[in-house]
């Protein structure tokens, strides 16, 4: 971690600092990863402040890139977005019981968001699982449904 502290949501934070065998290092930097055999060996760290490298040898490494969506052209749109900025499609519209005005005679597609004909798939999607497996295949469902969604038009 670059900074003083984790810049995750509380949850996932109070998650990794209260973990026992996770060792969560502020101010250090990944400079490179080593291995053989397909298999990584070691991690070779950089503390920001002092610039002195380690190799560490730790039995695994999670990269984790952030957890703020890339939502903010959606402003204005419609688009129904949640508290973290995330896009809120399908039941999720109508859970609350305030639906999208546009969904009186059908409610949405799982991934429809709050403006019919517009879908959402993957990270942006309020309740994705944030997996590539996952992201990938939301992407194949969502074809489907918007061929679904012009052919009925």
């Amino acid at each position: 971690m670059r900074g003083d502290e984790l810049t995750a949501s509380p949850i996932i934070s109070e998650k990794i600092l209260t973990r026992p065998k996770v060792k969560a290092r502020f101010h250090t930097e990944v400079t490179e990863f080593r291995g053989t055999g397909g298999k990584m060996t070691s991690v070779i760290v950089r503390d920001m402040r002092t610039g002195k490298t380690e190799e560490i040898k730790p039995a695994g490494v999670f990269v984790f890139i952030g957890q703020v969506p890339n939502t903010a052209f959606l402003a204005g749109s419609g688009v129904r977005l949640n508290h973290w900025s995330y896009i809120v499609t399908g039941h999720e519209l109508i859970h609350d019981g305030n639906p999208p005005p546009r969904f009186d005679e059908r409610p949405p597609n799982f991934s429809e968001t709050s403006v019919p004909g517009i879908f959402s798939a993957g990270d942006v999607r309020a309740g994705s699982t944030k997996q590539v497996a996952s992201a990938a295949g939301e992407g194949a469902t969502v074809a489907l449904q918007i061929r679904d969604y012009l052919q009925r038009l």
